[in-house]
């Protein structure tokens, strides 16, 4: 009897524990598939100029990384500098009944409206990046730095240097255009053309280079050769600025900042080659620099908060408003194997929101930028020293 006692008992306890680890799992199904059910998982695209690049590919990675480790699907295209390749993507994307929102840096500006604005009939969140795209109201917010301020500011520190190594703001400049369609090298240009038109005594050559380092190569060297003095090189993208470096050292009129016969050496945007080496060699002075990798991070996380949001564009900051880090939640690891890297460092901040609407139709979140020089060139922070670490963008 109590043999037969004992082995009930046992059969009712494997039963409950049976059962208990039954109705376990399925909580812990439910609570799991309720925890993935509360993070909605959007489909987004990245539209850079082009890609592989040494600025685009980081540029992009910014926010395709970001959007990636959130648990979000996200797809980018090559549009290879062209306005007509990059509307028909553009248009082709609109067709998706997935893709829920795009950010775009818009080669050629209004170029590309068609496309901006086949995205926008087709319901899709529209954020543009690097720079605007004319009146665009299709768009809800533009992520950039301040082109004009930048290269007005660098422009003027050139003078000062100028003006200490002549006693005047005496001399003749080389400005060196990337690509005119472009609104943010014309915005630059301008800002430069600003600060040294005050000074009467101060002459400007100028070339466009078409986004080419090759051909800022020939014009720059061209000009070196054929005018009698060169007191300053002044550029307002990368590649024009690696080629009017270049041409300097073809010439062999690449003389460090310590040389008498330095000529004065200043940029838009550091980089792991050609630019960063100048700069530890004095043969650059400074560069001005865009927080390459938050550009996109922070237009992904706007765009996140407006299609969580069912596309209220009301949950966006006001003009006025100032964004810190502690503000966002942008950051990610650059996936590849040996790097322990979160990207993008503090400098773009602070941002300040601006009230563009009658200009461009939508609000400015403009960030921050970083003069590079000898005394910083190495900051393990810098876009480009750590990008140019990377293997493989992922994409």
């Amino acid at each position: 009897m109590k043999r037969k006692t004992l082995l009930t008992l046992l059969v009712l306890i494997a039963f409950l524990f049976s059962t208990s680890c039954i109705l376990f799992a399925g909580a812990e199904k439910k609570s799991t598939e309720e925890t993935a059910g509360a993070m909605e998982v959007h489909d987004i695209a990245i539209m850079p100029f082009h890609i592989p690049c040494m600025w685009f590919s980081p540029f992009t990675a910014g926010g395709y990384w970001y959007l990636q480790q959130k648990g979000h699907k996200v797809r980018t295209a090559n549009a290879a500098w062209d306005t007509k390749q990059m509307n028909t993507i553009l248009n082709t994307w609109a067709e998706d009944p997935k893709l829920e929102g795009v950010i775009i840096a818009p080669l050629g500006g209004e170029e590309v409206l068609p496309g901006i604005r086949a995205l926008k009939a087709a319901g899709k969140v529209v954020v543009l990046s690097n720079n605007e795209a004319g009146y665009c109201p299709e768009a809800d917010f533009c992520v950039r730095f301040d082109s004009p301020t930048g290269c007005y500011d660098g422009a003027m520190e050139a003078v000062k240097m100028l003006e200490a190594k002549k006693g005047e703001a005496k001399g003749v400049v080389i400005l060196g255009l990337g690509d005119v369609r472009n609104s943010e090298h014309l915005e630059r240009a301008a800002g430069a053309r600003k600060a040294f038109q005050q000074f009467p005594k101060i002459v400007i050559h100028e070339f466009v280079s078409d986004m080419d380092a090759g051909k800022a190569v020939t014009e720059t060297g061209t000009l070196l050769r054929t005018l009698p003095q060169v007191d300053v090189l002044f550029s307002v993208g990368m590649l024009e600025f690696m080629g009017m470096i270049n041409a300097l050292k073809r010439e062999e009129m690449a003389f460090p900042k310590d040389d008498p016969r330095h000529i004065i050496c200043v940029g838009m945007d550091s980089c792991p080659d050609v630019i960063n080496p100048a700069v530890k060699e004095g043969i650059v002075d400074f560069v001005i620099d865009q927080p390459v990798l938050s550009y996109n991070a922070l237009a992904a996380f706007y765009l996140l908060k407006i299609l969580d949001n069912g596309g209220n564009t009301g949950v966006l900051p006001k003009p006025g408003t100032t964004i810190r880090p502690a503000d966002v939640d942008i950051k990610s690891k650059v996936p590849q194997k040996g790097l322990d890297i979160t990207v993008p460092a503090d400098a773009w901040a602070p941002a300040e929101v601006l009230d563009t609407m009658d200009q461009f139709g939508h609000i400015w979140i403009k960030t921050n930028y970083r003069i590079i020089d000898d005394a910083n060139v190495d900051d393990p922070t810098l876009w480009s020293n750590i990008t140019g670490q990377v293997r493989d963008y992922g994409f």
